[in-house]
């Protein structure tokens, strides 16, 4: 008996928007008032019955997948999400998949992104910033100085101080470490204190961060091992055991997005293959039968990227100059990527 497919559910999200709603939950940088705990986790998935009826029932390959980009930069995610899977079911770590672009371009995107919600905050009367946990240097003014701001000794203290307690919430991964900041709760939920949301010193703290996307892999190689030692390593020094690459580039290419999507798609169906009665080629042919359909761009349209517009402040906007400066920053941060992939 052959099942009828791949049946994937999408995370519950907290905001209602088109760019995010179906996408990301935003738990584990806590947009759910500060709560980050892992046991409450699996609020924003369906419930057990829904895998049930979809595996046993209806015969489906069944996941759920959780699309934050943000929990790539954030000193707390890493931490939290291991300790959600080290104390669920068998313990196996999850299907890590980081999709990468030119990092000048994500910084200059997300500056504009950024730019344009100050902006509709100030149409809506919010005109003072909270210094005490942006610092007096917030906002900065054009995309150098928050390149500047976000390798500050502020930033860099207050992202050493979220790690820190995202550590003190996993014993496993505090060996010999000492914590001296508490470990926020109320009614016994963990919840991260409101300077560690999402990214510590405002959103505009990652303009340099998000884009050193060899270092932030790494951290997550890094604290997965030590959460879940050697479990699906690849190689001894651990650099492929948790973490798929993929450069968003190629995901407007049906023909070279089938690699990947086949090792990630394999690596998710093969932790659980003991759920299914089929054998492992079985599997593998319903994987390869689901990739060639949504990779028939044809049918399906191509992954569409959203485009930045012009700020309306023109000394905001990034220049040449600007840009040169952003290559240069990036370059060394870039190099090591090709080694992850």
């Amino acid at each position: 008996e052959t099942p009828i497919g791949i049946k994937c559910y999408t995370p519950f999200c907290p905001w209602v928007h088109p760019e995010l709603d179906n996408k990301e939950s935003f738990y584990f940088v806590g947009h759910y008032l500060g709560i980050v705990d892992p046991y409450f986790y699996r609020m924003a998935f369906p419930l057990k019955i829904t895998r049930w009826w979809e595996e046993k029932i209806m015969g489906n390959i069944f996941f759920c997948f959780d699309g934050c980009a943000q929990y790539l930069t954030s000193p707390t995610a890493a931490y939290l999400i291991a300790n959600a899977y080290q104390n669920y079911e068998n313990g196996d770590p999850p299907v890590l998949v980081v999709c990468v672009r030119d990092p000048v371009e994500q910084a200059i995107s997300w500056w504009k992104f950024e730019n344009d919600a100050m902006r509709w905050g100030s149409s809506m009367g919010l005109k003072s910033w909270n210094t005490a946990l942006r610092s007096k240097n917030y906002p900065p003014q054009t995309i150098v100085e928050a390149l500047q701001f976000s390798n500050s000794e502020f930033v860099r203290n207050a992202y050493l101080e979220a790690e820190q307690l995202a550590q003190s919430i996993i014993p496993t991964s505090n060996r010999g470490t000492k914590c001296n900041i508490d470990v926020p709760l109320k009614l016994g939920v963990i919840r991260l204190p409101q300077w560690a949301l999402t990214w510590p010193a405002g959103q505009l703290s990652t303009i340099g961060r998000s884009g050193r996307f060899d270092s932030n892999i790494q951290r997550y190689n890094r604290i997965f091992s030590s959460v879940f030692g050697n479990i699906h390593a690849e190689n001894a020094d651990k650099t492929k055991s948790f973490v798929h690459v993929v450069p968003l580039d190629i995901q407007t290419n049906g023909v070279l997005l089938k690699d990947p999507l086949h090792r990630i798609l394999s690596d998710m169906v093969m932790r659980r293959a003991y759920r299914y009665k089929q054998c492992i080629p079985t599997l593998i042919s319903i994987i390869d039968r689901a990739i060639d359909c949504l990779c028939d761009f044809n049918k399906h349209g191509a992954v569409r990227r959203n485009s930045s517009s012009t700020l309306e402040i023109t000394t905001s906007e990034p220049n040449a100059r600007d840009v040169k400066t952003l290559q240069d920053y990036f370059c060394s941060k870039y190099v090591g990527l090709g080694t992850l992939t």
